[in-house]
């Protein structure tokens, strides 16, 4: 018996090392998690105007065209339990923050991280964020919560190739979907609409649930909130399922009916976004973003009166 645990050992002990090497060399590659936690840690008490919410305001909101001081702290797929969690990390630092500017897209009520087919982001935010809204046991190591392909390939474009993995500006805009690689907007937009169509009205009860009890804490600490349905190209609003995007819409306005905090705009078909502006059918590129940032702006300065108490 001691000789098979000694053999045992010799066989286990290098894995161990490679693995715990490994999961190390992962976690010291510069991300956009990363980037923006270091960035609330040291600046959240200053921030005006916070952004949350998915890739649509990720790659949509550019804080450089915002008037007040702004941060964007959504990420791709960041659902708005996680908005939530974000909010709450830094619950005693948002001293001069006034308004938080959430997407509802929709899939917003009826989808989360945790469910939907981007679940692996889930490790970020306990690794990187400190964040435990996760139980899963993967989501605690980088080496274990990716494919080994992904590994490889992560190590080696950082470590080899020397490429960076940061994806977002210094503010935390999405910088990598610009008008220099637009994507087929007929064919985006049919297949983001399909895969945006779910019906889970389990998940749907909770992320009202949710929005509740941020729109709670924003009342507790003074904030006011904005709610918006981003822009698209018709290619995407077109094709989306008119059940799940109304249901979505009559809830958030009645959100915004019964909350003197709240308020709420849909620019779902708004017309004076054209093709130039999309990266795909449901995302801004550069162009976008600048008009887009440009018009929650003026939103928000010519509402002051009634939204920043």
């Amino acid at each position: 018996m001691k000789q098979f645990i000694k053999y045992f050992l010799l066989f286990t002990l290098p894995i161990l090392i490679l693995g715990l090497f490994t999961e190390f060399l992962l976690r010291k590659i510069p991300n956009d998690y990363i980037q923006k936690k270091e960035f609330l840690d040291k600046n959240s008490d200053s921030v005006e105007v916070l952004f949350l919410g998915n890739s649509h305001s990720f790659y949509g909101v550019n804080p450089t065209y915002f008037s007040s001081n702004s941060f964007n702290a959504s990420h791709v797929s960041q659902s708005l339990d996680y908005d939530f969690e974000i909010l709450k990390k830094y619950n005693n630092h948002w001293r001069k923050l006034k308004c938080i500017a959430i997407p509802i897209s929709c899939f917003s009520l009826f989808g989360r991280l945790e469910t939907g087919p981007e679940s692996w982001r889930e490790k970020n935010y306990t690794i990187y964020y400190k964040i435990t809204a996760s139980d899963k046991f993967i989501d605690y190591s980088e080496a274990i919560g990716n494919k080994l392909n992904v590994v490889l390939r992560r190590l080696n474009s950082y470590y080899i190739l020397g490429k960076s993995n940061i994806s977002s500006s210094n503010l935390g805009w999405g910088i990598d979907f610009n008008s220099n690689k637009k994507m087929d907007l007929k064919l985006t937009g049919e297949i983001a609409a399909k895969k945006h169509t779910m019906k889970n009205d389990k998940c749907f009860i909770e992320n009202l649930n949710i929005l509740k009890s941020i729109i709670a804490f924003a009342k507790i600490n003074g904030v006011n909130i904005l709610f918006y349905t981003p822009p698209a190209y018709h290619t995407y609003s077109d094709n989306l399922d008119s059940n799940q995007i109304n249901q979505t819409i009559k809830a958030i306005v009645e959100v915004d009916q019964i909350n003197d905090n709240v308020s709420y705009h849909n620019f779902l078909f708004d017309s004076s976004f054209s093709e130039i502006d999309f990266y795909d059918a449901d995302h801004l590129n550069e162009i976008g973003a600048k008009k887009f940032t440009g018009k929650l702006d003026t939103l928000i300065n010519q509402e002051k009166q009634s939204l920043w108490h």
